[in-house]
């Protein structure tokens, strides 16, 4: 006898209904027609249940049926398996999210305090100095017929994922009749660009912090100028101080 028929049994003996025997275990009305047409089984929970409710043995409930025992012993091995891969799952997703919210929130912290910070100082640090800004939001102060020009600063949004301006540099432009020098000093960088207004010729040069060329150009009278009166020496002097100040931690 199979367990299917002990079900079907059990059921008829007493004369209850398909849906009254599935109403006691919790399942729907199919399922036990499933069992009972031997489809299907039921775990060996509900089995024990069965048992105990009916007071009928396991040993009778599943008397000569090896391969429903194997069956079920197998499906509730795989089930057992997959209950624990679920949970193994379950539990990393859970590491993982708990993870990603205590970084961003860190995150935030730090980067609420910088934005704060360096915004803070930068305005500061303008004001001070004498700066205004401009209709096109750029701050501009002449000092000794030199322009110190800075860009608008403020903080990238939080899920740009900085804490720091995106570009720090400050633009010092001199202009006399023979020559226009348009020097960039940024954080790693120090540059100029000679516009001679005879020739209307650009010459692009990468300095040191003094001024001094790092590449080998030919500069035109007007820019050597500039160099002999220590012009451009006293421009980055002026602008170091500046940009150390404005961009200072």
């Amino acid at each position: 006898m199979n367990i299917g028929k002990s079900i079907r049994r059990i059921r008829t003996e007493i004369n209850m209904s398909q849906e009254e025997f599935a109403k006691i275990f919790f399942v729907t009305r199919q399922t036990v027609s499933n069992w009972e047409c031997e489809k299907s089984y039921p775990d060996l929970n509900t089995i024990v249940k069965i048992s105990d409710r009916f007071g009928v043995s396991l040993d009778v409930l599943l008397k000569e049926d090896k391969k429903t025992v194997n069956d079920i012993s197998e499906k509730t091995a795989l089930g057992l398996k997959w209950n624990k891969i679920r949970q193994t799952v379950f539990l990393s997703l859970s590491i993982i999210v708990i993870f990603a919210i205590v970084s961003l929130s860190v995150y935030g912290i730090i980067w609420h305090g910088r934005k704060n910070k360096l915004e803070n100082h930068f305005s500061d640090s303008i004001s001070l100095l004498g700066f205004s800004e401009s209709d096109d939001r750029y701050y501009i102060m002449e000092n000794n017929g030199t322009r110190y020009i800075l860009p608008h600063q403020e903080m990238p949004s939080f899920w740009d994922f900085s804490v720091n301006f995106h570009a720090e540099h400050l633009d010092c432009i001199n202009e006399t009749d023979l020559c226009v020098a348009d020097i960039r000093i940024s954080e790693d960088m120090y540059s100029i660009t000679f516009t001679d207004r005879k020739s209307g010729e650009d010459y692009y040069i990468e300095t040191d912090s003094k001024g001094s060329p790092l590449n080998d150009v030919d500069l035109p009278e007007s820019a050597e100028k500039l160099y002999e009166e220590n012009t451009i020496e006293n421009i980055f002097e002026n602008g170091i101080n500046i940009y150390n100040k404005v961009y200072a931690e």
